[in-house]
């Protein structure tokens, strides 16, 4: 008998074994790209799948680079016999590699699979314009694949048509709901492939979401602290930010923005990651970031982010830290020219307080620039924007009158241009927004008090705390609410650690080991989403068009088909500023205005035939 139940018990094992298997989707990926592993046959909550170098032999001796429990969480909460896991941020470095199947957080291989990491291999990759629309909208795709693909296989569940296979087709989504999008682009060297999840969102309503966002130097990726990384991690783990955009990046020791993210991933926080080889800066966020632009004006990087089918344009920036003239009126050079040459203290030791010679210095450095080369990129952008960094400048809004005896400013007032630049172009600084009164709410970022080293000081004979690390935003219907600094209360005021000075500023994270030289900063920013509808609506009696759009006040409707219309134009709040029933004639434009009402986004609802049509209208400045 107990023989009998020893061949049994091998015959399930056996069973078990053969029925268990793992996979990844694709057998050759670019570096960062997301791996999907497909097993089938988990028997425990705690079976897991690890992503392990070719050679490694799975042991603690051999840790993996990355893994997940089966139900895809670092718990295991729950038993997912088959199913797959996403490693979303791919892996950091060519090579070859393999994905193991392990048995109940052991090291017993169940299963295992090869694959490669590799540059060489392109992508299919493709936009849309727009990705939020209202019910009948059509959203435009632009294929961006490399290797030159001379066929394409589009995927579009929910759309009309549902598949494609033009280079750049158009899509009509008739319902709401929120929609995947692929692409399979064949080249000589094969067939590059894509998915898209939650890409275009298609409602009639108003999307609005709260981001909190975070400014973050890093003090050259944490390593002039020990330990640095671990700090990092930990902070933004109990912060909780939904992007955090760091600056002082090197990649001296290898993909770090990676990194970042594998490392808060062992704590449950997913984020995707963005970064462009060259720069010093980069983006991680909750949101998937679909595309990134070449670095702008020397020292910044614009993302876009998908936010719920909706898209925004997150720029972290890092600007030029010579002709630091904040310095001048501290006793001490700026790092500039002539006399200003240098970073050491005045001898006499006395403040600089000319504005003309201040200011010469501060036009000298490349932020005037930098930041211009900004503004005329982004120009025409007409999608939320969000400028976030460390400026190595103080704001307009805070050398004051009312600062000019604070902080070793020694009288002077001073409008710093580059902040004033975007001021004028727009933007609004998230903090100054929340808290405008810059005596009980300094928002000091530098220079913070570090762990475990010594006085980060470059001005040791003075005060030379300043908030010189922002979060701004343009766009219609966005919003801060909220804001707080992060990292310890205390400041080095002429070489000596001090908590004083900090008004009613807000702390976070303020108790734990510090990795930076600055603090960071968080914003918590409201944005309304309103949907794009097409410039021709199609019912199946009539066309409409609406013309110009954007408007300077005036626009008119055509139609293909005579049509008794009803018609309204409402703002996002839905304070309604025209509505009017009228006859629309066959090819023949009735105009309508809307000059009195301000600058902004409104909502043009167009009833005819018991059916409705919504279109964002523009109205823009004369």
């Amino acid at each position: 008998m107990k023989h009998t139940i020893s061949i049994l018990t091998l015959l399930f094992l056996v069973v078990r074994l053969l029925a268990q298997t793992v996979s990844t989707d694709k057998s050759t990926y670019k570096v960062g790209e997301a791996i999907t592993v497909c097993f089938t046959g988990a028997t425990s909550a705690k079976d897991w799948v690890g992503l392990y170098a070719s050679t490694s032999t799975p042991g603690s001796a051999s840790p993996s680079i990355d893994w997940n429990y089966t139900d895809g969480t670092k718990s295991g909460s729950s038993l997912v016999p088959n199913g797959s896991v996403v490693f979303q941020n791919g892996l950091s470095t060519e090579g070859s590699y393999k994905v193991c199947f392990l048995s109940n957080d052991g090291y017993t291989v169940l299963k295992s699979a090869g694959f490669t990491v590799s540059n060489s291999v392109a992508l299919a990759a493709f936009n849309a314009t727009p990705t939020f629309i209202v019910p009948g909208g059509t959203v435009k795709f632009t294929d961006q694949s490399a290797n030159s693909p001379t066929s394409w296989l589009w995927s579009f569940p929910g759309g009309t048509p549902s598949g494609s296979t033009e280079k750049n087709p158009s899509v009509t989504y008739d319902s709401e709901g929120i929609y995947d999008v692929s692409l399979s682009a064949t080249g000589a060297s094969g067939t590059l492939q894509t998915q898209k999840k939650g890409f275009i969102r298609v409602s009639n309503q108003t999307l609005s979401v709260n981001l909190k966002v975070m400014q973050f130097n890093i003090w050259r990726e944490g390593t002039s602290v020990a330990n640095g990384l671990t700090y990092i991690r930990d902070v933004i783990n109990v912060v909780n930010p939904d992007m955090v955009c760091f600056s002082e990046v090197t990649n001296s020791s290898g993909d770090w923005t990676t990194k970042i993210v594998n490392e808060l991933a062992t704590l449950g926080k997913t984020y995707y990651r963005g970064y462009v080889t060259g720069s010093d800066v980069s983006l991680i966020s909750k949101y998937p970031i679909i595309s990134s632009d070449p670095i702008v004006g020397e020292r910044t990087v614009p993302f876009t982010v998908n936010v719920n089918g909706a898209s925004l344009v997150v720029c972290p920036s890092h600007l030029d830290y010579t002709f630091y003239s904040t310095y001048l009126p501290r006793g001490y050079a700026c790092g500039g020219s002539g006399k200003y040459a240098g970073w050491n203290a005045f001898s006499p030791f006395a403040p600089e307080t000319d504005l003309a010679a201040i200011e010469s210095q501060n036009l000298a450095s490349r932020r005037d620039e930098q930041i211009a080369a900004f503004i005329d990129y982004i120009k025409n952008e007409t999608r939320p924007v969000l400028l976030i960094g460390d400026f190595n400048e103080p704001s307009c809004l805070d050398w004051t009158a009312r600062q000019a005896n604070l902080y070793d400013h020694n009288g002077v007032v001073f409008e710093w241009n580059t902040t004033q630049t975007l001021k004028n172009n727009g933007f609004v600084d998230a903090y100054r927004q929340v808290y405008p009164d810059e005596v009980l709410n300094p928002g000091i970022t530098w220079p913070a008090v570090a762990t475990g080293v010594g006085s980060t000081s470059w001005a040791p004979l003075s005060d030379e705390r300043d908030r010189i690390d922002y979060i701004f935003y343009k766009g219609t219907g966005v919003t801060a609410t909220e804001a707080s600094l992060v990292g310890p209360k205390a400041c080095y005021v002429k070489n000596l650690s001090s908590a004083e000075g900090n008004g009613n500023d807000i702390f976070e994270a303020s108790s734990m080991p510090w990795p930076s030289d600055h603090k960071a900063v968080t914003a918590t920013i409201n944005f309304s989403f309103a949907p794009t509808a097409v410039s021709i609506i199609n019912k199946p009696a009539a066309k409409i068009r609406v013309f110009p759009n954007p408007t300077k006040g005036q626009f008119s409707l055509i139609s293909s088909e005579n049509e008794k219309i009803s018609v309204s134009v409402s703002s996002l709040t839905g304070r309604e500023i025209l509505s009017k029933k009228m006859d629309l004639l066959a090819n023949q434009s009735s105009s309508f205005e809307i000059e009195k009402a301000p600058t902004g986004i409104y909502m043009l609802n167009v009833i005819f035939r018991n059916q409705s049509q919504t279109i964002k209208l523009i109205k823009k400045n004369k």
